[in-house]
């Protein structure tokens, strides 16, 4: 079962992340050395609305000299580090802890769990799943509503509950479902998860004799790549070997889907990984290049070179652009071809003959 709990709730001035802030953080950690609480009044920066205040009990007063969130940002961050993130209607309160964590350039990116989408999936006979019809079915006790910290047991209360309804294979089954939960190994870089871009790009598996396993394309990197080590997701055997053989990874952002399609098909071929299927082998007639010499396509900070229906490679700078036409040495390629044939006058095209 999964070792590392963390139960969140806040109290907020408003019901929108971007324009509204923080008053109090509530957080019960449950984990093999027991269960611990911590919580703070936060200062908003602003004045708590009167509708609020009379919700929540919390006034400007109580609020006046509590810290600021940039003040306790680091601390909470530490003590949420590796935790499932567990809070009801989870995107309300993991989307202000995400928009504080921006406002102050820190990243924060837990696994979440939403206990409405746990609690409708293990009780779908039922209407309500707002966190007061779960105190009535569950028998829950309950503390001072609306605020942080009482919010913050209530769903460890069900928590609890929901393992006298269900075996802890289910409850685990379904929370795989719902998070995309990532069982990430010792024996990878155990920073590496939190270094993964949310960017265009193709990824690199290699065995413990550093040679490739893999090489994959990704819209969102970080995404991608967690999703082979998420046990809903690795159903098959091939899948399954995959990650029990991979010792190193590495990525390489591409600007754009174009840029991803060409870095994919050069290192497939290239390294010729053991997970990847070979590429087709066509015996095509090499098709007329419509231009006087190299082109060069922009995606984002990245220039893609292509030549003769061939990847010369990709560039972030003038003299990158220069080292490579320089040492260009690509011909025809027929998956080249295949990629760009229909996409070249959907993009911008910059001549790079001399």
């Amino acid at each position: 079962m999964i070792s590392k709990l963390a139960f969140v709730d806040l109290e907020t001035t408003g019901t929108t992340a971007q324009n509204d802030r923080i008053t109090e953080v509530g957080i019960v950690l449950v984990d093999t050395d027991g269960i611990r609480e911590w919580n703070s009044l936060v200062n908003p920066g602003r004045p708590i609305p009167p509708m609020i205040q009379s919700l929540t009990g919390i006034s400007n007063d109580m609020v006046a000299d509590a810290p600021r969130f940039g003040d306790l940002a680091a601390d909470i961050a530490r003590q949420l580090r590796g935790y499932l993130f567990i809070a009801h209607n989870a995107r309300f309160d993991h989307g202000f802890l995400h928009s504080e964590f921006a406002r102050i350039g820190m990243d924060f990116r837990p696994t979440v769990l939403c206990t409405v989408r746990l609690s409708r999936k293990l009780y779908p006979q039922h209407r309500r799943h707002n966190l007061d019809s779960i105190i009535e079915r569950h028998s829950l006790p309950v503390g001072a509503r609306h605020r942080a910290l009482d919010d913050a047991r209530l769903l460890w209360h069900f928590w609890q509950s929901i393992h006298r309804d269900f075996p802890a294979e289910h409850i685990l089954a379904t929370l795989d479902t719902l998070t995309g939960r990532v069982e990430w190994p010792d024996y990878l870089d155990p920073e590496l998860p939190d270094r993964l871009p949310d960017t265009h790009g193709v990824y690199l598996f290699y065995n413990e004799s550093n040679l490739p396993l893999y090489v994959g394309k990704a819209d969102r990197l970080r995404e991608r790549v967690l999703s082979h080590f998420q046990p809903a997701r690795r159903a098959s055997a091939k899948a399954q070997r995959l990650v029990a053989q991979t010792r190193r990874i590495e990525w390489v952002e591409t600007g754009g889907p174009l840029g991803t399609l060409l870095q994919e098909s050069c290192l497939v071929r290239q390294l010729a990984p053991s997970h990847n299927r070979r590429p087709r082998r066509i015996d095509a007639v090499a098709a007329a290049w419509p231009y006087r010499g190299p082109i060069g396509i922009k995606e984002g900070p990245i220039m893609h070179i292509v030549q003769d229906w061939g990847y010369v490679g990709s560039a972030r700078s003038d003299a990158e652009v220069h080292d490579l036409l320089e040492h260009a040495k690509a011909g025809f390629d027929d998956e080249i071809h295949r990629i760009l044939r229909d996409r070249l006058s959907l993009v911008r095209v910059l001549e790079l003959f001399p």
